[in-house]
């Protein structure tokens, strides 16, 4: 048992260091690779899996031609960590599906989860929509005219769908 500790652990850091280090040589470029993208946000969903409970299902499906694609550097992340942040309880059952489909230089990128309320004593109740604030303004300066944004809420569910011209 206390092995396979050690070996999350390890795991875990590995994930870690390798989301640090795109973020911290990486995030500057004006553009990378879609690739090394899809692997920040792959490392990130690793990394939420490893410390969620199994009454969380996380599904994540990446398809297409994704070949020399470029892409700014952390814009789809701030989707998924909205995700993760409003749409996991670790009580409830909960979800999330993150779904990225590229074909004819556009990309379709869908992230669909539950909704929890937060607790009254949640620091972070009244703290929200900073993050998809910020994704907005930068899709409207770095993709002008080459992206749709929707955007959906139920009491119960969270749907954002990007389609963006690469």
């Amino acid at each position: 048992q206390a092995h396979s500790k050690s070996e999350h652990t390890e795991h875990s850091i590995l994930k870690l260091s390798e989301l640090l280090r795109y973020v911290l040589y990486e995030s500057g470029e004006e553009k990378v690779l879609l690739i090394r993208d899809i692997l920040y946000l792959k490392n990130y969903i690793d990394l939420q899996r490893m410390r969620l409970s199994s009454k969380v299902t996380i599904n994540y499906n990446v398809t297409g031609d994704l070949k020399a694609y470029v892409i700014a550097p952390l814009l789809l992340i701030s989707f998924i960590e909205n995700g993760f942040k409003h749409g996991i309880s670790l009580n409830d059952r909960s979800w999330i599906k993150v779904t990225l489909y590229v074909k004819d230089n556009k990309l379709f990128f869908d992230v669909y989860n539950s909704i929890h309320q937060k607790p009254a004593t949640d620091p972070e109740k009244n703290q929200s929509g900073i993050g998809l604030k910020n994704v907005k303004q930068r899709l409207l300066q770095l993709y002008p005219n080459r992206h749709e944004l929707i955007i959906r809420q139920t009491n119960e569910e969270y749907f954002i769908h990007l389609t963006l011209t690469l």
